[in-house]
């Protein structure tokens, strides 16, 4: 079982690192790369140019344009999208087509040749792509929780950034932050599905070629020590539901306690046996959906319960949600349930593995935070021997309910 989870590491002498997860069965390629620059890296006063320079790279010419939409010509697809973290190009091709597509995303990512027209025009379609995420309630209520939670952390901050630093922002401070983060020492190239040792090697020259400098150092946050805000309520038009969404601070990718709090999310929404999903949709039905996750990176970490329900139902739900977490704070979990929980996340991570973009995604994500090929081994193996008192004690020390942000997001009538 464990196999199915290692991958080959190593780093070019240009500092580019490359992860290779070969499967002759598959009937197509995947070649991706993520840079290690996303919003949380990216200054408050030009908050959103991380997510910017991603839209430049398959826009921002009329040459990207043509480059970009070749890779359809041949059958394959090419997408892009930034995150706290990173930016990830990602390709998916027919075997025979790799290599040109290597040629081109190298092109796209390298190159500095973004037109002052095409600028122009992808800053409007910015702005509408932040006006779509403010109209979505599931993104504004996570937002609004981010906010309630980090007064420090750039986590707080919209992936997409604002308005008004987006509107502020120039072509050339856009160049600046690319030609500092766009180098080889600050990317991880990811090569997944059916290619040979062949084609891969041709693939690696393309880019053991790139030398572009080096990037910047990386600033350290400060620690947050200051409560999240307990209470947070706005009023959106032209929602039916209230969106309800509940967390906590908790610590990064590293620390000991990460993969315990990772159980716990799946003890609690973890599939149709999980304790909300039988509490709130099953018996009480208060809701259609119920989601939990522990969201970690290099140096943040916070604990997230979501639902929608009607506002009459709000106080119920809450309740609910409550009496779980004092459980999970008081009670030891039952072995069978415990191991059941343990059993689907090992399955979880394994077809995570099965699926050629969530591949890439958890070979990017364990590097990064990592920077080892047995880092998948070594999370379930952690999984694997917390104990019922391990949930009580990370309970205990995270999810007390004076530690807790409730945000609430309610129907403008």
């Amino acid at each position: 079982m464990t196999t199915a989870m290692f991958w080959c590491r190593n780093i070019l002498s240009n500092g580019l690192t490359v992860l290779q997860f070969p499967r002759q069965s598959a009937n197509t390629t995947q070649l991706s790369i993520a840079v290690k620059y996303g919003s949380n890296q990216e200054p408050k006063e030009i908050a959103g140019v991380a997510h910017f320079i991603e839209h430049m790279l398959a826009g921002g010419s009329e040459k990207r344009i043509q480059l970009s939409r070749s890779i359809e010509n041949s059958g394959g697809i090419l997408d892009f999208y930034t995150d706290h973290e990173h930016m990830m190009a990602a390709m998916d091709v027919l075997p025979g087509e790799l290599v040109e597509a290597s040629f081109i995303i190298s092109e796209l990512l390298f190159n500095v040749d973004f037109e002052e027209d095409k600028f122009r025009q992808e800053t409007k379609i910015i702005l509408n792509e932040l006006s779509e995420a403010l109209d979505d309630p599931a993104e504004r209520i996570e937002e609004l929780l981010l906010k309630s939670l980090f007064k420090k952390h750039p986590v707080n901050r919209p992936v997409g950034g604002f308005p008004r630093t987006v509107k502020r922002l120039t072509l050339d401070e856009l160049c600046k932050a690319h030609k500092t983060n766009y180098v080889p020492q600050n990317m991880i190239l990811i090569l997944t599905g059916n290619y040979n040792d062949e084609t891969a090697a041709v693939v690696l020259k393309n880019f053991q070629d790139k030398n572009l400098g080096k990037p910047s150092t990386e600033k350290l946050v400060p620690a947050e020590t200051s409560k999240p805000v307990p209470l947070v309520v706005e009023k959106k038009a032209g929602i039916a539901q209230t969106y309800l969404n509940m967390g906590a601070r908790t610590v990064c990718s590293s620390h000991p306690d990460s993969p315990v709090l990772n159980l716990m999310s799946a003890l609690l929404t973890g599939g149709t046996n999980s304790r909300l999903f039988i509490e709130l949709r099953e018996k009480n039905a208060l809701t259609y959906d119920v989601s939990s996750d522990h969201n970690k990176g290099i140096d943040f970490g916070y604990f997230g319960i979501s639902c929608a329900v009607k506002e009459k139902n709000l106080t119920k739900a809450k309740g609910i949600i409550l009496k779980e977490l004092a459980k999970l704070r008081t009670e030891k979990v039952p072995i069978d349930e415990l191991e059941r929980t343990k059993n689907m996340i090992v399955g979880a991570s394994l077809r995570g593995m099965d699926d050629p973009q969530e591949c890439s995604e958890i070979l990017s994500y364990m590097e990064m935070q990592f920077k080892s090929e047995n880092a998948l081994v070594d999370h379930i193996a952690k999984i694997k021997v917390v104990s019922s008192q391990d949930i009580i004690d990370v309970a205990n020390t995270y999810l007390q309910e004076d530690l807790l942000a409730t945000v609430l997001l309610k129907p403008k009538k």
